[in-house]
């Protein structure tokens, strides 16, 4: 379509379109650079006739590859150093292929007046979009550390981990604005654009491309937490289509206003010379500043993985998780729990009596961390190290545990001094579990569970974080703290 109507707009200034062949070098079409190969059509028939001429030109030398082969004027060396030679002139010539302003409405921002009609609505759709990246990053949670870390999952599985550092690479290559601004400052310097354009400001044309570089970053960094906050595959691939409909806002506008969507002025303002007009003038330097484009490519990359990678860490470790969390069994009672090793020593158990606080020790059991008993009275950790001397029979308390066992695939409530039965060896030997989940928060598990009373039961077990997230959990007597305790009034 834009082929069609660059013929219909060099018709109508009077002169015939140009068959050229074309060839997208770098950067995709949607950027809105246009490259064109500086070799026409008549060029390549003739190149199609002379079969065993090599047609890379050398500016040192014009002499044809098959000419030098023929008359074995030099050794092997020098015409295989003449052929890299002739190759790499004609790659730098693609290199430097004539470029076109983009099809935007940031290009608008500087072709078009400041009381102009199509500047004020590139200016509103310019705003729009920053608004709705903004906007998005509220969402994210980028207001405060304690709301974001609040939205970052506890854990996640292998195949969301993989898509998540596999959409970095894929955020890359579909983030246009900032190599599309970068490369075209570094193409047009302000002597060639005063040149094409002495009417316009070059000064507007840079602040048009900041702005597509700040908004390539917004786009980066809005990406960068919503993978943090990611809980399964689809949920990554429907936030990028999202982000990069809102990127392309002044994209799509542009092609609204060349079809006379939007008003007279804009359709006279996207079809102007300034979208035909070619910049072909190599710019001194180029092959070193080549390097600044690869050097932005690597710090965006790493900016990206040190990002995903800190919170991968910190998930790997239960950092997300409640730390320590108050757990209120139901009145169950049984009445031949085997305690220890001998399996005639039968007592009651009731489950009540190990209500309580349980706090994350430290240790990780498939993926998840091991919550374990405290005291009563003050909360602290069982000693359970026996005295060296011990005339009254002091009796260490065991404390019981709460952990997740894959081979249920469920979170588990276990004492290791009491199992269902002497054959009971498993490596969780569960008094009650939740029903099946593999869910990484202990505070996400929902449903009834199961208690052991010599037969499966029925129970429910409620189950809240001891740490505060927001003022509401102080009971509006304090305010919650950085640490997720309450300071009080």
């Amino acid at each position: 379509g834009d082929q069609v109507q660059d013929e219909e707009d060099d018709t109508e200034t009077g002169r015939a379109a140009p068959q050229q062949s074309s060839l997208v070098v770098g950067l995709s079409e949607k950027s809105g650079l246009v490259h064109r190969s500086v070799k026409n059509a008549s060029f390549a028939s003739a190149s199609a006739s002379t079969a065993v001429t090599d047609t890379w030109h050398d500016n040192r030398s014009s002499i044809p590859v098959a000419t030098i082969i023929d008359h074995q004027s030099g050794s092997d060396d020098i015409i295989a150093a003449r052929v890299r030679r002739r190759r790499q002139s004609f790659l730098d010539d693609i290199d430097l292929d004539p470029i076109k302003l983009p099809r935007s409405t940031h290009t608008l921002l500087y072709t078009e007046p400041i009381n102009s009609l199509p500047f004020v609505i590139s200016v509103c759709i310019a705003a729009l979009s920053i608004l709705c990246l903004l906007l998005a990053l509220i969402s994210n949670g980028f207001t405060s550390y304690r709301d974001f870390t609040n939205k970052v999952p506890a854990n996640v599985n292998t195949a969301v981990k993989t898509a998540q550092y596999t959409a970095i690479f894929i955020a890359l290559l579909m983030e246009e604005d900032i190599p599309t601004g970068l490369y075209l400052m570094q193409r047009i310097p302000r002597p060639y654009f005063i040149e094409k354009f002495p009417e316009l400001n070059y000064g507007d044309f840079v602040y048009s491309n900041m702005l597509r570089i700040l908004m390539g970053y917004l786009f980066l960094v809005n990406v960068l937490l919503l993978l943090m906050k990611a809980r399964d595959v689809l949920q990554i691939f429907f936030d990028f289509v999202a982000l990069q409909f809102i990127q392309q806002l002044g994209d799509i506008a542009f092609k609204l206003a060349r079809m006379s969507m939007l008003s007279t002025s804009m359709k006279e303002a996207t079809t102007r010379r300034y979208f035909r007009t070619e910049f072909r003038r190599p710019t001194l330097g180029w092959k070193a500043k080549s390097f600044f484009f690869v050097a932005v490519y690597l710090f965006n990359l790493c900016g990206l993985l040190v990002g995903m990678i800190y919170v991968s860490v910190r998930q790997s470790r239960g950092d997300f998780q409640c730390k320590s969390i108050t757990v209120k069994f139901r009145e169950d009672i049984w009445r031949e729990a085997i305690v220890g090793s001998n399996p005639e020593d039968k007592r009651v158990l009731v489950y009540s009596n190990f209500n309580g606080v349980y706090a994350q020790d430290g240790s990780m059991h498939d993926g998840r961390p091991v919550y374990t008993e405290r005291r009563k009275f003050d909360g602290t950790e069982f000693d359970t190290t026996p005295p060296s001397f011990n005339p009254f029979n002091y009796t260490v308390v065991i404390p019981a545990k709460i952990q997740y066992c894959k081979i249920f695939r469920a979170w588990v409530f276990m004492h290791e001094n009491i199992s269902k039965s002497k054959r009971d060896d498993s490596d969780c030997p569960w008094l009650l579990r939740s029903e099946t989940t593999d869910v990484y928060d202990i505070e996400e598990v929902k449903g009834p569970w199961q208690a052991w009373q010599g037969v499966i039961e029925t129970t429910d077990v409620l189950i809240a974080c001891n740490e505060c997230r927001k003022e509401a959990d102080c009971n509006l007597n304090g305010v919650c703290n950085e640490g997720g305790s309450c300071d009080c009034y």
